[in-house]
């Protein structure tokens, strides 16, 4: 009997009477594992279109594009597969069945339609106990648009399945629309029913030496509007040099909210709202970056100050601001669970509220506070020259003040420049060698009183 696992569409349960004594895939009887080097320098070859939740893809891998297995043997095959055309993924002409990311064939009889979007699919076979010319089968590929690829010459147990589907549903940002999710250790990290309104698009960091598992940031492939990641988000998660406890997971979801927003004070509020879950005893719950789309909080680009909102079981509200670079805005070092509170959730959102003073495209005050307040001008608050060459010296000048912090951050939200400022100085002189825009913060006693975009040509 042949059975297709969709997890972006359905997980057919089905049940088996033996027990998985272990389900780390590094210890199972995998006949063949492909999968992107992890190396940080292969992710150069993929072009940015091509990655799949900071992932490249196995295209040409694979040198004679096929599988051969026995036909005395059963069979397990998953594959995580990406592409917005229609796109075949494999054939077996032996058993009469085919797998596109539209349709799964059967003997030409019976066809399930599916959608084309980013999915992982699952493959089991019974032997085959007709006699051909062969005792060997084949399984064709098509791996122009595959990420991962496991082929097990037996019929997977449930254990076996659930692991290979949490683990691969992690790693790639396809959530697992129905089902727990868990370790290769068979333990639950994850289980929708316990999460009230929060059990839509579950997507997650974590580390499974078990399964080869070391996912640093992540982003859901069904909306791609929120990327989360342990001290940084870089251009490929091996890229990501942040350290992970083996068994530690982080796991976020949403209240399937609609994405827009209401009002509330000064604030415009987005409507849906989040919940992170930190899972394992040693289990980081600070020092991470927070991605969004640009588009969704301010989508008519008007001069706007960005906020994270996070909410802790005693009810209080965090209000951590945001820093807009080219199409994102970036939260830094976000601490989601205080040190007074014992938990391992919390909850959070987004807000938008109108910047005062908007000077040029160059300039905006960047903070909450009325500027009339302040004792001293931001007018005399200046930088120049602007846009500067690659390596030449810029200047920012100020009236003398004490506790001033010039922070310097690159189009990708890192931090290039730390420099507290002495309160007899009036100016602040430094260069970038690099051709792009910054953002340059002036902060006085933990408060940005003015920004500043940089461009180095």
């Amino acid at each position: 009997m042949n059975k297709l696992f969709s997890l972006r569409i359905f997980l057919v349960p089905f049940f088996l009477y033996s027990i998985s004594v272990s389900s780390q895939l590094v210890k199972s009887d995998i006949q063949l594992w492909e999968k992107a080097n992890s190396a940080a320098r292969d992710g150069i070859k993929c072009k940015d279109e091509n990655l799949l939740n900071f992932h490249c893809g196995i295209k040409d891998k694979f040198i004679k594009k096929y599988i051969k297995y026995s036909r005395d043997k059963s069979h397990t095959l998953s594959v995580v597969h990406a592409s917005k055309e229609s796109d075949p993924i494999w054939q077996n002409s032996d058993k009469n069945v085919s797998l596109s990311n539209n349709r799964y064939e059967i003997g030409g009889a019976k066809n399930i339609e599916l959608r084309k979007r980013p999915s992982i699919f699952s493959f089991t076979s019974g032997s085959d106990p007709k006699k051909g010319k062969s005792d060997s089968l084949k399984i064709k590929f098509q791996d122009q648009n595959l990420y991962e690829l496991i082929f097990i010459p037996k019929r997977a147990k449930v254990t076996e399945l659930n692991n290979i589907h949490s683990y691969l549903s992690i790693k790639y940002g396809v959530s697992l629309e129905k089902g727990k999710y868990f370790s290769s250790e068979e333990k639950v990290i994850w289980d929708p029913e316990k999460h009230g309104d929060f059990k839509y698009r579950p997507t997650g960091l974590g580390r499974d030496d078990g399964n080869e598992l070391y996912q640093k940031q992540s982003m859901n492939t069904a909306d791609q509007i929120l990327a989360i990641g342990k001290n940084d988000i870089n251009r490929t998660n091996a890229e990501n040099a942040s350290m992970l406890n083996n068994y530690e997971f982080i796991i976020w979801s949403d209240d399937n909210k609609e994405l827009d927003f209401k009002q509330d004070g000064n604030f415009n509020v987005l409507k849906r709202n989040w919940e992170i879950n930190f899972v394992g005893p040693k289990t980081q719950n600070s020092d991470y970056k927070v991605r969004i789309e640009k588009s969704l909080l301010n989508p008519k680009s008007l001069p706007s100050i960005y906020w994270m909102f996070l909410k802790n079981t005693f009810g209080e509200i965090r209000k951590i601001q945001g820093v807009e670079i080219d199409n994102y805005v970036f939260f830094n070092k976000i601490e989601f669970i205080t040190a007074k509170e014992n938990t391992d959730t919390a909850q959070f959102t987004f807000a938008v509220s109108q910047t005062k003073g908007v000077k040029d495209g160059n300039s905006t005050f960047a903070n909450p506070i009325d500027p009339n307040s302040l004792s001293l001008d931001l007018d005399q608050i200046v930088l120049y020259p602007n846009p500067v060459k690659a390596g030449q010296n810029f200047t920012v000048r100020f009236p003398a003040m004490e506790n001033l912090v010039v922070s310097i951050y690159d189009g990708a939200g890192r931090l290039v420049a730390l420099d507290k400022v002495d309160q007899k100085s009036t100016h602040y002189v430094n260069h970038l060698p690099t051709q792009s825009a910054y953002l340059i913060n002036l902060t006085q006693n933990g408060k940005i009183i003015k920004t500043f975009k940089l461009i180095v040509e």
